[in-house]
């Protein structure tokens, strides 16, 4: 894989954008006086009589296990599962020949004509004639420290191999185009001479080849294994291999495909290691589009996770996704001070010898030959800074851990230090990356209404824990933004501002900025703004669900909105209004105990992305509304720390 840090062609929002009120002219001291000031409204909030959650028990415990089921993941350690997925490992090619490199052609990895499973397979030909040779290794090779293309390693570079300790046998599918194609199959062995065993490099495997032998080739998929027995697989530079020779297959080019390969067993790196979910379910095949999002574990989705282990009290599965975050963190690629808006799912630990820090989402463009990422997920923003340190409080609430504390003052403080200007709250954040020549970096300069809901909640606590009065101001200039951002006549609160971070941005009326509000404020601060959820109800659909945005163009709606406005009207016991919204999420749960981003294939938010194209959600199996769902059933109110 040719690594490159360049602008891709999709940008994933998840945050509520565009909207900001102007400053009001008296000094405000404190959040009581901001809304007593701002609003006048009389607050008409009827609570009803408790309801019985109960019914949805059997709904929760099956999203809980597609959470888990996502966070464990396979026991498999994969070399390739998909083109360009996250989950691979040994991801550098290194063609072998005996000189006539032509005849061995470039692999085509995102073959999707007849693939083993998910998406793709790897189509591979050669051409031998008389004694000729050649195949490709699938290597781990290593990245310097400020470069951005990975190198080759033969065994000459320390560090350089994986750890497969526990791994008894290495599986593969594979087919001939045609049959009869013979081809040998091998793992290990880099550093030493293939035939002799002779030692050939400073840092070799710490095995050698390990080879199943020549086997011939059916047109059928066959499972193909190599068992390991006892060797040291402590250092593992090259995962898996093949070569064709002339003397087994004669003058011919022959076309075969491998899918699926992968070590199995008790593998030690697997074990308990800190991990991420994927964020949404993804099949290139049937959308090409997947491919920008299929390696992404949005920060955002995997603290509401987290946060939903934690109302179960799940201790050690919420510690696994908040230990990824701590890595994440102390090991950026630029420095340890923020939270990207995503990474790659599963373990994010940087490959051996790779100095690239925590490992971020990205794809591999076959025709271009280049790495691209996201400028959106590898972006910083306020609101999923603001989750990730929700969950690290409430984690160190609940459990303790100075770790997870330090880590969410940290991540706060890069906010008090980049997103802050001259008026009251804090802007988005920014988009693409600084590091480099910088020249992908752009500060965002509007205020989300969103990302200040999220902020007033983590400064709130962190002023709580710690009584640093930077905190108590922060949290302070939030709220008076917040209440900046309601309009008492029209009964709603605005998304934010435009680019000046002052003019409010009034086209688009969205979901979350009127419940998340009521979550963060509580029922006794919010009451003044209680409009705004009468505003969220009257979105509220035939079928039960509430969609993205008032005007809801598309038609369909918004699992997650909906599971966390049940929340929301279960907080202030409109218990009627959620119980038909948790009905509404049991009526579309998949099989598997996800929700599905959204209810149509282009669910609309009434926002762009900046391409200019409308930013929608589609069907695809989307871990936050499972994990809003969870909290929904058990009560669990991520903006409080009361409980």
């Amino acid at each position: 894989m040719i690594k490159k840090w360049v602008v891709c062609f999709l940008c994933l929002g998840l945050l509520a954008a565009c909207a900001k009120v102007p400053q009001t002219e008296e000094p405000i001291n404190g959040p009581q006086a901001i809304i007593t000031e701002a609003v006048t409204h009389t607050p008409d909030i009827v609570v009803e009589s408790p309801a019985d959650y109960s019914i949805y028990q059997d709904a929760k415990n099956a999203a809980i296990a597609y959470l888990q089921t996502g966070l464990t993941g396979n026991p498999s350690l994969y070399i390739y599962k998909d083109y360009s997925d996250a989950a691979n490992h040994f991801t550098q090619r290194a063609k072998i020949d005996d000189g006539n490199s032509d005849f061995v052609f470039d692999m085509n990895e995102n073959w999707q004509d007849d693939p083993y499973s998910g998406s793709s397979a790897i189509e591979v030909r050669v051409k031998t004639e008389g004694y000729s040779w050649g195949g490709w290794l699938f290597v781990n090779g290593y990245l310097p420290e400020g470069e951005t293309v990975p190198r080759l390693s033969f065994g000459e570079i320390n560090g350089a191999g994986e750890d497969l300790s526990g791994a008894t046998q290495l599986f593969f599918e594979a087919r001939g185009a045609e049959g009869g194609e013979v081809v040998e199959f091998f793992t290990a062995g880099l550093g030493y001479d293939g035939e002799t065993n002779a030692r050939m490099a400073d840092y070799p495997d710490s095995s050698h080849k390990i080879t199943l032998g020549f086997v011939t080739l059916t047109p059928d998929w066959q499972t193909y294994v190599i068992d390991l027995g006892d060797a040291d697989l402590t250092y593992i530079g090259c995962g898996f291999g093949f070569v064709l020779t002339g003397a087994k297959s004669g003058n011919s080019e022959s076309v075969f495909y491998l899918d699926d390969i992968r070590f199995e067993g008790e593998i030690a790196q697997l074990q308990d290691t800190p991990r991420l979910l994927k964020s949404y379910e993804s099949n290139q095949a049937e959308n090409p589009n997947d491919l920008y999002i299929q390696n992404a574990a949005f920060s955002y989705d995997n603290a509401l996770a987290a946060m939903a282990f934690i109302s179960e009290d799940n201790q050690s599965d919420a510690e696994r996704i908040l230990d990824a975050f701590v890595y994440a963190v102390e090991n950026d690629r630029f420095q340890p001070d923020r939270i990207r808006n995503a990474y790659s799912y599963g373990d994010i630990h940087a490959l051996p010898g790779w100095q690239s820090g925590a490992r971020l989402p990205g794809w591999y463009d076959l025709e271009k030959r280049e790495y691209y990422e996201d400028q959106y997920q590898v972006g910083t923003n306020v609101g999923n800074t603001s989750f990730v340190a929700m969950a690290l409080l409430h984690y160190f609430n609940q459990y303790g851990g100075e770790k997870y504390l330090n880590t969410a003052t940290t991540i706060m403080d890069w906010v008090l230090k980049n997103c802050t200007d001259q008026t009251v709250g804090f802007t988005a954040g920014y988009d693409g990356w600084p590091e480099g020549d910088g020249s992908h970096y752009y500060v965002y300069t509007y205020k989300s209404t969103e990302h200040n809901i999220d902020a007033y909640a983590v400064f709130n606590e962190l002023y709580a824990i710690t009584s640093d009065e930077r905190y108590r101001e922060a949290a302070d200039s939030a709220l008076q933004f917040i209440v900046s951002m309601y309009d008492p006549e029209k009964g709603y609160f605005y998304t934010g501002t435009g680019e000046d971070g002052i003019t409010p941005s009034k086209e688009n009326v969205v979901l979350d900025a009127q419940v998340w509000t009521l979550l963060s404020l509580g029922i006794d601060q919010y009451d003044p703004f209680s409009k705004a959820l009468d505003t969220a109800l009257e979105m509220k659909t035939s079928e039960g669900g509430y969609p993205f945005h008032a005007e809801n163009t598309n038609g369909g709606w918004w699992p997650e909105g909906t599971a966390f406005t049940a929340l929301a009207l279960r907080e202030i016991g409109k218990s009627t209004d959620a119980l038909s919204a948790l009905d509404a999420l049991m009526n579309i749960q998949l099989e598997s105990g996800a929700f599905p981003a959204a209810t149509v294939s282009n669910l609309s938010t009434g926002f762009n992305l900046f391409t200019g194209e409308p930013w929608t959600y589609s069907e695809n199996p989307h871990i936050a509304p499972t994990a809003w769902f969870i909290m929904a059933v058990n009560g669990f109110n991520p903006y409080s720390f009361e409980g």
